[in-house]
């Protein structure tokens, strides 16, 4: 019978901690998971400086106000620095932080209840389908 030498010991401790390690970042969701989810989409209307959203299922083609289907979707921004969120139209380029003013790094998709914040008004399927 064979009995493992430290060196041996050591390498079989450092495998079993490395997947021990790996199961448990691997049965949570991750960070990048988290910021896809929502539970709506958020648009402006760059024409009539609208601010409106829908539920996430439904997927806007108008502005509800002045009907124009120039519309972009808005996406949240996240500062690293304090992890706030500042929302803006996609595409337009991260804007600096509401909160202090420093880059934003990360892109996130913003929820219902950040969208209420940023002052945008919930539309039916009705309102916004041609």
């Amino acid at each position: 019978m064979h009995v493992p030498s430290q060196q041996e010991r050591t390498l079989i401790g450092a495998l079993c901690l490395m997947t021990c390690f790996w199961f448990a970042t691997g049965c949570g969701r991750s960070a990048a998971d988290r910021s896809l989810e929502s539970d709506a989409r958020g648009y402006f209307c760059p024409g009539c400086k609208t601010k409106f959203y829908t539920e996430y299922s439904v997927i806007a083609d108008v502005c509800p106000q002045c009907k124009s289907y120039d519309i972009q979707e808005v996406i949240g921004f996240v500062c690293s620095a304090d992890s706030h969120v500042t929302l803006g139209a996609r595409g337009s380029g991260a804007p600096p932080c509401e909160k202090c003013g420093k880059p934003s790094s990360t892109a996130s998709v913003p929820r219902e209840s950040q969208l209420k914040a940023w002052n945008a008004a919930r539309k039916s399927k009705a309102e916004v389908s041609r």
